[in-house]
């Protein structure tokens, strides 16, 4: 795995560890998993957006029901 050094001020490093150790966590597990949840929080985004787009271009909503019988599958066979 490599190494990435960052720099933090006193405060930063003190709340880092804090929440670490209160979480049993590492300090790179929480920056870790904190970058990872920012990567995946803007891809929904992202996503999210898109498809509101496409919702904007063609209004149609179909549900459950409509879009099973479309399918051919049977709400038991779920």
């Amino acid at each position: 795995m490599d190494i990435i050094n960052v720099r933090v001020n006193e405060v930063d490093k003190k709340l880092l560890e804090s929440y670490a150790k209160s979480h049993n966590k590492t300090i790179s597990d929480v920056i870790r998993e904190s970058i990872d949840e920012i990567i995946e929080n803007e891809i929904h985004l992202k996503l999210y957006q898109e498809g509101m787009k496409e919702l904007e271009k063609d209004n149609a909503t179909y549900t459950l029901d409509e879009v099973l019988k479309e399918l051919g599958i049977k709400k038991e066979e779920l």
